[in-house]
């Protein structure tokens, strides 16, 4: 399933959103149900969340890997998460552009999801990740005001 969109943050630097998108406890600060992120090393970190769809709840343990890493533009990332109610695994990349009125984060991925979180389909997937990215960015700029 395909993920993308896109998300302004008005009147902040690039350099400021870049360091907020790149540190661990800023990141699980604002992410919805991130009980924990820990660096493990080499870009890599170790997660847990807690998340619903539809009627289907639980924990998820997993990692994150950011690569292909180019300081203040873009960056790769990619994701693998397991627990009780399946597996969802992805792929993804942000990208920021400044401009005078802000900076503009675009965002496009690939997650895939199996088990029961994979019975609710694909529809409410996304949406639920769509609503889970829309808290994250709004939580991100309120921060940075």
């Amino acid at each position: 399933m395909k993920i993308e969109g896109q998300f302004l943050f008005e009147k902040a630097h690039s350099g400021a959103v870049w360091n907020f998108l790149t540190d661990p406890d800023r990141i699980a600060s604002c992410l919805p149900g991130c009980e924990k992120l820990i660096p493990t090393g080499g870009g890599s970190y170790e997660m847990t969340m807690s998340i619903g769809i539809g009627s289907i709840r639980g924990k998820f343990s997993g990692t994150i890997r950011l690569h292909d890493v180019h300081p203040t533009t873009d960056y790769a990332m990619t994701v693998s998460g397991s627990g009780a109610p399946g597996f969802v695994n992805g792929e993804g990349t942000i990208r920021l552009n400044g401009s005078e009125t802000g900076t503009e984060v675009t965002y496009s991925g690939d997650v895939s999801a199996g088990g029961a979180i994979a019975s609710v389909g694909q529809r409410m997937i996304g949406g639920a990740a769509r609503m889970v990215i829309e808290q994250f960015f709004k939580c991100v700029a309120e921060k940075l005001k």
